[in-house]
């Protein structure tokens, strides 16, 4: 009794949360399961031959769950691919005899990323509106070189009516004071407080599409224009060396991880001060890794997979991120955050990063490789008894008088 007492109250000492209590709700269940197999094979076949075969069966299971584990990448994971930030370098990496920023060799055959003056200029990159306008169609034009003023005011004044009185983002003269700072032309008759607003609104808003116009970056290009993008570089406008220009969406986690790293890197980033911690994501580059396909025949597909599957290791697979400093705007009570715009008196920052595949498989393929060792260490154990069991039999036969 005064164990079962001891149990008792260590039992009741227990915080019984999620840790604690999923671990008591495995041990049951492999107790309550597996338990339950054990004890039947053992009352048939004995305690030591039915706990071998307990002990088989489960390593068997155990190495078939690991190897779908390690195959479609569930269950038990490892660490997974990640970007590692190799090197940071400020200004124009192609120049290699700069003593104090030395750049990584790997980066001499990226242009300067200072937009060029002149489309064709090989020592820097064009302007992505620059192509537009040099190659671009009608409706390309449109979609990224026009402003259309009256368009936004028609839907500006639709979307104002549309509001009850009471919604704050209704256009009143209430709310109309601090908009009527901005350099609107005002009618000579009857302009309204109302229309005075909805002009600033219309200018404001017109103003922050030109400035993204003119921001559009020459991988947000290629990802929503790729014509464009690989007429340039047909033409020699875009001259990247090995590298390869790579569009928003396909670089975006090591976006994310050049982002990360310079909010906590010593550049200002991220500081106290408001006014010296935003900066513009511009283009990415990539270089390495396994070869991508030309095509999407059938054979291209063929040869590539089989091409990339014979590969015994990955070759490396580089990123490179460029960011500039943005001009810092002061922001106004009531309105959406001004879009940033990129400040041309402050360098631009080349982010190298590597990619680190991680060992996301690794702990599956090991338990499957253990549990299929020990599985097999089993059956041998089994098939030793099978075959001892055989032979006293056999010599217990032959044993007789004679």
């Amino acid at each position: 009794m005064g164990a079962v007492a001891a149990a008792m109250s260590v039992l009741g000492a227990i915080s019984f949360d999620n840790e604690i209590r999923g671990l008591l709700v495995v041990l049951l269940g492999c107790a309550v399961l597996m338990g339950s197999v054990w004890l039947i094979i053992s009352t048939n076949t004995g305690f030591r031959l039915g706990s071998l075969i307990a002990i088989s069966a489960i390593f068997g299971w155990t190495a078939m769950m690991a190897l779908i584990w390690a195959l479609y990448g569930i269950g038990l994971q490892g660490a997974r691919p990640t970007w590692e930030v190799q090197a940071i370098h400020i200004g124009n990496p192609s120049i290699s005899d700069n003593e104090t920023n030395p750049p990584p060799e790997i980066l001499d055959d990226l242009p300067n990323p200072v937009a060029c003056a002149n489309l064709g200029d090989r020592d820097c990159l064009p302007k992505a509106i620059h192509i537009v306008r040099a190659m671009g169609s009608s409706s390309q034009k449109a979609e990224f070189d026009f402003v259309d003023a009256d368009a936004i005011r028609a839907d500006l004044a639709a979307f104002n009516d549309d509001l009850a009185d009471a919604d704050p983002r209704k256009l009143s003269v209430a709310g109309a004071g601090a908009a009527l700072e901005c350099e609107f032309e005002k009618s000579p008759h009857g302009t309204s407080v109302e229309e005075e607003y909805l002009g600033c609104e219309v200018q404001r808003l017109a103003e922050e599409q030109r400035i993204r116009n003119e921001d559009l970056t020459l991988s947000e290009l290629k990802g929503v224009a790729p014509d464009l993008a690989a007429e340039a570089e047909r033409r020699g406008w875009l001259e990247l060396g090995d590298w390869n220009l790579e569009t928003t969406q396909a670089a975006g986690e090591a976006i994310t991880t050049a982002s990360d790293y310079l909010l906590q890197a010593d550049l200002g980033f991220g500081a106290t001060d408001s006014q010296s911690n935003s900066f513009v994501v511009l283009d990415a580059f990539q270089q390495g890794g396994k070869p991508d396909r030309l095509n999407n025949g059938v054979w291209e597909r063929v040869s590539n997979k089989v091409i990339t599957s014979a590969m015994l290791r990955h070759p490396a697979n580089y990123t490179v991120v460029q960011v500039q400093r943005s001009i810092y705007k002061e922001p106004v009570a009531g309105q959406a955050p001004a879009p940033t715009e990129v400040d041309p008196n402050e360098p631009v920052i080349s982010m190298l990063m590597q990619r680190n595949l991680g060992r996301f498989r690794l702990p599956g393929i090991l338990v499957a490789i253990g549990s299929g060792l020990l599985f097999v260490v089993s059956l041998l154990m089994l098939h030793t008894r099978d075959l001892e069991v055989r032979r006293r039999l056999e010599g217990e036969g032959g044993a007789g008088p004679a």
